[in-house]
């Protein structure tokens, strides 16, 4: 068995728990989309540009590179132009991962915050515990109004790989 990169596997997961939700998201009506619930950052599609957006930023951070086709929260975007930009990102990020040990980050000191010098693992972490926050705000946001939540967990995701599948079916 080939070795496994753990961190390479948790990016898998927020690479595919990103891409999912908005093929999910895809299949709502326009109202459907507009819902909101409170405690949750708002729309799903205004929701789902904040984590490409902020996402997009994070990767900044580390390489110092805009993004070919850069997403703000001031813009809008369609679930195909997001799903469209995602996949650019992903390859981007998996390529980022690879060469991450080369990479020395400092994030300059912005009132009230210092420098923090080091800051790769900070960076890569924030990109996790950000993307998981909002993709649950979408799924809180689908649950509340009894709409069908995808599930984006680590066992979704790992099934979707093929390393495990269901009682009775071969692992791939």
């Amino acid at each position: 068995m080939p070795a496994v990169d753990d961190l390479e596997i948790i990016f898998e997961h927020h690479l595919w728990a990103t891409r999912t939700l908005i093929e999910h998201c895809q299949t709502l009506t326009p109202e459907q989309l507009e819902l909101s619930t409170p405690g949750t950052y708002g729309a799903i599609v205004p929701t789902i540009t904040h984590i490409i957006a902020e996402d997009q930023r994070l990767l900044q951070r580390l390489t110092g590179e805009r993004a070919e086709v850069p997403v703000t929260e001031d813009e809008d975007f369609t679930l195909e132009q997001l799903h469209s930009v995602w996949g650019g990102q992903s390859e981007r990020w998996r390529k980022v991962l690879a060469q991450r040990e080369s990479l020395d980050v400092t994030l300059p000191a912005r009132d009230p915050w210092p420098a923090v010098p080091g800051a790769r693992p900070l960076i890569l972490l924030e990109a996790i515990q950000h993307g998981n926050d909002h993709r649950t705000h979408v799924c809180s946001v689908l649950g509340a109004h009894g709409l069908p939540i995808e599930f984006l967990c680590g066992w979704a995701f790992w099934r979707s790989t093929g390393r495990v599948a269901r009682a009775g079916e071969p692992a791939a």
